[in-house]
């Protein structure tokens, strides 16, 4: 991050500050920051804070932070205090009027946790049918192998002398059948 966006990001943070309880100060802060480092200062007057990004000499006090750090202090997350504990700032200057910051900072309140939904029991996805393959429907002709013909007998080789007689022949021989047959 750029220090010019750190500035607007810390002068939107500075929105959430309540003005009215910052006492009359200037204030200078110097980013640490190796890839945001910078001078910005802000200044408190009658209820009212201006925030600007460069060095302002006749200050009340100097602190110089990191980035991450300044912007837990302006969140509640942690007070200055907490911050020069830990080693990510130092302070100078008049400690009455930056110990206004601790009131007029609101504190972090972490957003309630809310509690999990249930969710519903998975579903287990219906069994699929196995799918059949609607094969074309094509009719195929299957002739039946003639019976064997074992002896020829003299009856078989005589011819019917009448029309009548040779319908009674046609229907005691076996006649080859055709049938159909769909390929599935």
């Amino acid at each position: 991050m750029t220090f010019e966006g750190a500035l607007k990001k810390i002068q939107e943070k500075f929105v959430a500050v309540d003005a009215s309880k910052l006492a009359d100060m200037a204030v200078q802060v110097t980013l640490t920051d190796e890839d945001c480092g910078g001078t910005l200062y802000f200044k408190s007057v009658n209820g009212a804070v201006d925030v600007q990004g460069y060095d302002y000499h006749d200050n009340d006090a100097v602190i110089d932070i990191s980035r991450k750090a300044m912007m837990d202090i302006l969140a509640g997350k942690i007070t200055l205090d907490d911050a020069i504990d830990k080693g990510a700032a130092t302070a100078t200057g008049n400690f009455e009027k930056l110990d206004t910051l601790k009131t007029a900072i609101p504190k972090y309140v972490a957003p309630a946790k809310k509690p999990a939904a249930k969710k519903p029991a998975a579903k287990k996805p219906a069994a699929k049918k196995p799918e059949t393959k609607k094969a074309d429907a094509k009719k195929v002709e299957v002739k039946k192998p003639e019976p064997k013909k074992a002896e020829v007998k003299a009856a078989d080789t005589v011819k019917p002398a009448g029309k009548a007689e040779a319908k009674k022949e046609a229907a005691k021989k076996p006649a080859a059948k055709k049938a159909t047959v769909k390929k599935a």
